[in-house]
């Protein structure tokens, strides 16, 4: 992930974090040591290790090394020792010498290790990787694999290009892994290096905490974690895939609704509710007033005077189709003061699905018009001229429940049917829903219990 440094006065500080991808060694030619090291550090690679990486802090203090172990698939490195460590800015592909701009790219950190490898293939093909071995040889990799930074110290020799001087680094290694059979300790950022940033320790808290859960769960050292692991890996990865496919599915979908609003909207144009510059109208204004039934075809009618010629209870009974969404077997034998203005907002509606459809927003004519129901306007006529709801149960076979619902909905259709009164400045239609809002408002139908 990084690896940051910078000057104490004369005592350079490094911060180590880890990296779950993998990373090749190539052999260096660096053969010198680099003094001040005083660090034991265990590293890794690979989407075959288990757990989370935690960032660790190491100090490069007096005379002595980092200690680092390795492993790059299935290989074991075991521990090796830090000797030197630079900065390397990466060069622009197909330029020779050239490099990438340093505003745009990250520059990595690589790390020379006394490993106990093999320095060359057989072959002498010196980008395969090293092999581990019992002699020690210098190796370069990449700072992203440092995963455990320990506080143990150990002696660095001045010069490691002599074989005995490598074989005693080894024996010291050796030493230590004896000395902590269950592994180095680990440097505490807090106790050993003195960070008292309050941020800092309650991220450390936090880690520890997570760490002991992790450890003291069953799975920790159960024979079917490297298994079954593998498996959940595989799950989150699906679900990772899982999840772009819905957005790449939502961005498709958006396109789709874009293409629809366009639509909507040469709709709205053409019936008159906004200008081509997109500037609402009154009838605009109108039908933003209602929402609890179609606005288009309410304020049609309301724009071409249906309501005009209607007493209180008829204009009621008509909205009652706006409203009832059950069906019944038997049609309602409706005077010719209620059949006419059905058929004026029957009229409209087809006018509607007209237009839609030349506006390229599919609409069938049929469904639309079948969409608003009269099965309730014979029934709501006579509760407004003062029919006991026992009659108003014979006249239907509708439940009582749907007649109550129904109602209900009726009185706050009316309400906003009252506001779009206003803001066009008819007051003869608002005293007229308003009249009908009294008409319907009484007795068990508006109850607040039906056990009163």
């Amino acid at each position: 992930m990084y690896l940051l440094c910078r000057s104490l006065g004369s005592i350079p500080i490094c911060a180590c974090a880890a990296s779950t991808c993998g990373t090749r060694i190539i052999v260096a030619d660096r053969t010198t040591s680099t003094h001040g090291s005083r660090v034991h550090a265990h590293i890794g690679t690979g989407p075959t290790e288990r757990h989370r990486r935690y960032i660790f802090l190491s100090h490069i203090l007096g005379d002595s090394f980092c200690t680092w172990e390795i492993k790059i698939d299935e290989t074991e490195y075991d521990w090796g020792a830090v000797v030197n460590f630079k900065k390397v800015s990466e060069n622009i592909p197909g330029r020779k010498g050239a490099r990438a701009n340093p505003a745009t790219t990250s520059t990595k950190v690589q790390v020379d290790l006394l490993l106990h490898v093999i320095s060359e293939d057989a072959s002498g093909d010196k980008e395969i990787i090293p092999k581990p071995c019992l002699d020690g040889q210098i190796v370069s990799v990449d700072s992203t694999v440092i995963t455990h930074v320990s506080s143990v110290r150990l002696y660095c020799p001045n010069d490691l290009r002599q074989k005995d001087s490598r074989r005693g680094v080894y024996k010291s290694i050796k030493e230590v892994k004896k000395r902590f059979p269950d592994g180095p300790p680990l440097l505490n950022p807090v106790t050993d290096m003195k960070i008292t940033d309050s941020d800092f320790v309650d991220i450390v808290k936090k880690i520890e905490q997570l760490e002991k859960k992790m450890y003291e769960h069953p799975l920790h050292r159960h024979s079917i974690l490297n298994t079954e692991y593998q498996k959940y890996e595989e799950k989150v990865k699906c679900k990772e895939e899982l999840a772009v496919a819905r957005q790449k599915l939502l961005e498709a979908k958006s396109v789709l609704q874009l293409d629809e609003l366009k639509c909507r909207k040469r709709v709205l144009r053409r019936l008159g509710y906004c200008t081509n510059t997109d500037v609402i109208q009154l009838k605009g204004r109108v039908a933003c007033e209602l929402s609890s039934a179609d606005e288009l075809l309410i304020t049609e009618m309301i724009f071409n005077g249906v309501f005009g010629n209607l007493t209180p209870a008829q204009a009621c009974s008509l909205l009652s189709t706006f409203v009832c969404d059950e069906r019944s077997n038997e049609m309602p034998k409706l005077s010719e003061a209620l059949s006419g203005p059905l058929r004026q907002m029957q009229d409209l509606a087809r006018r509607i699905a007209k237009v839609s459809t030349e506006a390229r927003l599919p609409l069938e004519e049929d469904t639309y018009v079948e969409r608003f129901k009269p099965f309730l306007m014979d029934v709501v006529f006579s509760w407004c001229n003062n029919s006991s709801f026992s009659d108003l149960c014979k006249m239907t076979d509708i439940f009582e429940g749907s007649i109550v619902r129904c109602m209900r909905r009726l009185e706050e259709l009316l309400r906003q049917m009252v506001q779009a009164s206003k803001t066009i400045g008819n007051t003869d239609l608002e005293d007229k829903f308003n009249t009908a809002i009294k008409l319907i408002k009484r007795d068990i139908v508006f109850s607040s219990s039906l056990y009163l």
